[in-house]
């Protein structure tokens, strides 16, 4: 055989031997050959999150490790959903955490995905049960505001009404896709800060457009308020930037527990509309 043959067949075999290596390096086994399906094999493994509160990647691995009761070998912090999938599927990180609201939206909507399955986690509580509560944040200034909107979230809750978005936004097999039909209504602008980092509580379509839950709670706040709320995409690291310096009047999705008040505030925090009751964590099946 030519030696011209000979060097076609080699790189050819090379070829099929990568895309196949590359085919199954998807599948992200543990260090013992078999599919990750518990928090105990995730022991020496690297985790990625979505860095929304500027904590240090150190101290988030930390954090983990105190959940989970093991010993990562990492955690990678990015900033957004789409780079978070990517760290999973290009084999950057073995696992992904998130919100429980988020994990179950992401099984639905993505393919390849599976829980990890993880001892249930009653640390670091809000009260009544879950691990945080989803609300908006404020200035420190606005407490007035924070009055107001509260009074409206009361409401909200009391005539069903937050239910009701929670069922058709959030835990339908296809939650509904509300975008924002703006009208001028003649009251005050509010801007607030989306993003999308916490579907599908809070969330942008593949446009960057911000659509669903968000959407709808903030239109049934304008019915109960004097107040015509405007969506404003930023970045999830620079919003508490962006709050300070007036860029925007509130952010949307702001995770609070007992455990979590700093000393002294430079914030204000709405009400709850949405607990979480642990985080949850994703491998590739």
């Amino acid at each position: 055989m030519k030696k011209g043959v000979i060097g076609f067949w080699a790189v050819a075999v090379a070829v099929i031997l990568l895309l196949i290596a590359t085919a199954t390096g998807f599948a992200k086994p543990d260090a013992k050959g078999k599919a990750i399906t518990s928090s105990e094999q995730l022991t020496g493994c690297v985790m990625a999150g979505i860095d929304a509160a500027g904590l240090p990647e150190e101290n988030a691995e930390v954090l983990f490790e105190t959940i989970l009761g093991t010993k990562l070998s990492g955690y990678h912090g990015v900033s957004d959903m789409d780079e978070l999938l990517y760290e999973l599927r290009s084999g950057r990180a073995d696992v992904i955490c998130c919100p429980d609201v988020t994990a179950e939206y992401l099984l639905r909507t993505e393919e390849g995905l599976s829980r990890v399955q993880a001892p249930a986690d009653t640390s670091n509580g809000v009260e009544g049960g879950g691990r945080l509560s989803f609300a908006m944040a404020l200035r420190n200034e606005d407490e007035a505001l924070c009055a107001e909107l509260n009074a409206a979230i009361t409401e909200l809750s009391e005539d069903g009404m937050l239910e009701t978005l929670t069922v058709a936004y959030v835990e339908a097999e296809e939650p509904l896709k509300l975008y924002e039909n703006k009208a001028s209504s003649g009251k005050r602008p509010l801007y607030v800060g989306v993003t999308g980092t916490v579907p599908p509580l809070d969330c942008v379509d593949e446009n960057g457009t911000p659509c669903g839950f968000s959407v709808a709670f903030l239109e049934e706040l304008e019915k109960r308020t004097g107040y015509r709320f405007e969506t404003v995409v930023i970045e999830p690291r620079d919003s508490f930037t962006v709050l300070n310096s007036g860029k925007v009047d509130l952010l949307f999705a702001y995770g609070t527990s007992k455990n979590t008040s700093p000393g002294k505030k430079d914030y204000l925090v709405t009400k709850g509309y949405y607990t979480m009751q642990e985080y949850e964590y994703l491998v590739l099946e």
